[in-house]
């Protein structure tokens, strides 16, 4: 399948902006303090985000937990270097793959997080992505999914942002893939 990436907000030119679009849609500091928080990070665990983006969520989460071990991957190029201005000296790894080709021996993390990217992936990436996550994770690790969903009040897709009134929640709980749905 050829694949090619969504840029942010479907349109280079506004991957400057990325951060303060989603802090004026309200998915700001807040919720990604709320989402480091629901990963209950221990001591010693091993951190991936998967579509690190800006890097917003890996700074929030090396804030709260200083000593953990924290990568980052997106595959725009463009995004990651906004990441790495902000990341680069707090000691977090960011490197520019795809979540469907994921560079990391099998069991080599504690907790995957991947937020507000799987809308933008087509069924085959997704599905491969989280083959993927599966295989890197370590047996007992946990997996978080944050991301866009349809309005099942409504039962009709969203197209935009703005309009979105649910998040889809996916948690790996030992073996099991645990969904949970959210209002906003």
């Amino acid at each position: 399948m050829r694949y090619h990436p969504v840029k942010a907000f479907n349109y280079d030119f506004l991957t400057p902006f990325y951060d303060t679009i989603l802090n004026l849609i309200g998915f700001g500091q807040g919720q990604r303090e709320k989402i480091v928080r629901l990963l209950n990070l221990k001591p010693g665990e091993k951190f991936l985000d998967v579509g690190c983006g800006t890097g917003s969520l890996l700074k929030v989460a090396r804030k709260l937990h200083p000593d953990n071990e924290m990568v980052g991957i997106d595959i725009d190029k463009k995004i990651l270097e906004i990441a790495k201005k902000k990341l680069d000296s707090i000691g977090i790894t960011l490197i520019n793959t795809g979540a469907e080709n994921l560079p990391f021996p099998d069991n080599s993390f504690d907790v995957v997080v991947s937020t507000l990217i799987f809308h933008h992936l087509p069924t085959e990436i997704k599905l491969k992505a989280l083959s993927e996550i599966k295989r890197v994770l370590k047996p007992d690790g946990r997996f978080l999914l944050v991301d866009f969903g349809k309005d099942y009040r409504r039962q009709k897709q969203r197209r935009t942002i703005l309009k979105v009134k649910s998040l889809i929640i996916y948690v790996k709980q030992g073996s099991n893939l645990v969904k949970f749905q959210k209002g906003i």
